[in-house]
């Protein structure tokens, strides 16, 4: 019994955190646009949607999405091939308030390539399925309002 649980509880460990070890990315392997007109340009020119975090530097939950939800492998890859994104602090000089306001943070809005709100925005932290959900919320939007054209 002992050799039992020495050999084969160490497989059982590894194999229990290699799945979100493997699926793990980081925040910074998003393609992160410098600025939310920079992001806009490059939607137009790219012909994708924007997807634009609005944080602030203190924001517990904004650390926790970044850590936690958008270090997700699945959600990178999607990110990455359907949007340009932007991340925007708040109270500062790029932030657009005067188009997208955000009362509480971490924020998330999706636009157009033009800059108009596909859906309300997503306010606070979701976790990767959850977040996962909204981008294709997003998907069957767009494909909605392109169908009507």
């Amino acid at each position: 019994m002992n050799i039992f649980f020495r050999k084969l509880l160490p497989l059982l460990l590894l194999l229990s955190v290699s799945d979100s070890i493997l699926s793990a990315g980081e925040y910074d392997d998003i393609d992160w646009a410098d600025s939310y007109q920079e992001a806009l340009n490059l939607a137009k020119a790219e012909n994708k949607n924007v997807m634009v975090l609005i944080t602030s530097k203190r924001c517990k939950w904004c650390k926790k999405l970044k850590r936690k939800t958008l270090s997700k492998d699945s959600i990178i890859n999607k990110l990455n091939s359907n949007f340009i994104s932007v991340e925007v602090t708040r109270k500062r000089d790029d932030y657009p308030y005067k188009t997208l306001r955000a009362r509480a943070v971490p924020t998330t809005y999706f636009l157009t390539p033009e800059g108009k709100t596909i859906m309300r925005p997503v306010i606070g932290y979701w976790n990767p399925s959850n977040y996962l959900s909204y981008l294709k919320d997003v998907d069957r939007r767009v494909k909605r309002l392109s169908s009507k054209n």
